[in-house]
């Protein structure tokens, strides 16, 4: 599980910017402060760094200077958080080495994009779409014949079925999804099975479905369903917005 380090003066915005990540299936060490977030650095070196830059006590962008600068440190990816949004500033941290640069409130498909890349994207297997757990029976139609299968997860490119004999890949399928308080007519196509006898601790056996030709009203409607699985308590929740769709 990757480490991440999340450096904000703000407890809320700890508090709910960790909920999320965790739920991404991150390690979170929340850090109040410049200093504090040093100190935790001696403890062992995280995956990537959340840094705010706009503490009162210190400047974020010092604090990142400084990281860059350091050869032990150099080479962790950090990943600025700000309101500011202008320009001259997103150049700024971009010239001392940062990994990217966020405008808050964050945005969830952009972070998990921004991580998934960062993370996996030099191995090809980082993932576009935000995916969930989805565990409802799900309707589906092969050659003519009627099934039900439960899902696993759900992403607006696709869903996991699952079931002992998955279809063979690269099977055209028609799915009927439930989604809250209406059904969505969806075609895909097999294109990742696990038989019976797979490592269990990922996915139990069963099949991956690519959507295809969703049309546009539908695919805004999946990305905010999976963003509501996700996080709809956190966006009912919050104080202020830290967190949206």
């Amino acid at each position: 599980m990757k480490k991440i380090i999340v450096v904000d003066d703000s407890p809320t915005f700890l508090m709910y910017t960790g909920l999320l990540l965790k739920r991404l299936n991150f390690k979170v060490i929340p850090a109040e402060n410049g200093v504090e977030f040093f100190r935790l650095l001696k403890f062992g070196k995280p995956d990537a760094v959340l840094l705010d830059i706009e503490m009162p006590m210190m400047d974020g962008t010092k604090v990142l200077k400084h990281m860059k600068e350091d050869k032990q440190m150099s080479r962790i990816p950090v990943i600025v958080l700000s309101i500011d949004s202008s320009p001259e500033t997103i150049q700024k941290c971009k010239g001392f080495g940062c990994y990217d640069y966020l405008t808050k409130p964050v945005k969830i498909d952009r972070l998990h994009g921004v991580l998934q890349e960062c993370f996996f994207g030099h191995i090809g297997t980082n993932r576009r779409h935000l995916r969930e757990r989805f565990i409802r029976k799900i309707p589906v139609s092969h050659d003519g014949k009627r099934y039900e299968f439960y899902s696993e997860t759900l992403s607006e490119g696709g869903i996991y079925l699952r079931t002992r004999d998955p279809f063979p890949i690269g099977t055209e399928v028609g799915l009927t999804l439930p989604l809250e308080g209406a059904t969505m007519a969806a075609k895909g196509d097999v294109i990742y099975t696990k038989d019976l006898y797979s490592d269990y601790l990922v996915l139990p056996p069963g099949m991956a479905i690519k959507f295809k030709e969703l049309p546009e009203a539908d695919l805004r409607l999946l990305k905010g369903y999976v963003a509501d699985l996700l996080a709809k308590d956190i966006f009912e929740s919050q104080e202020e917005r830290i967190i949206e769709r």
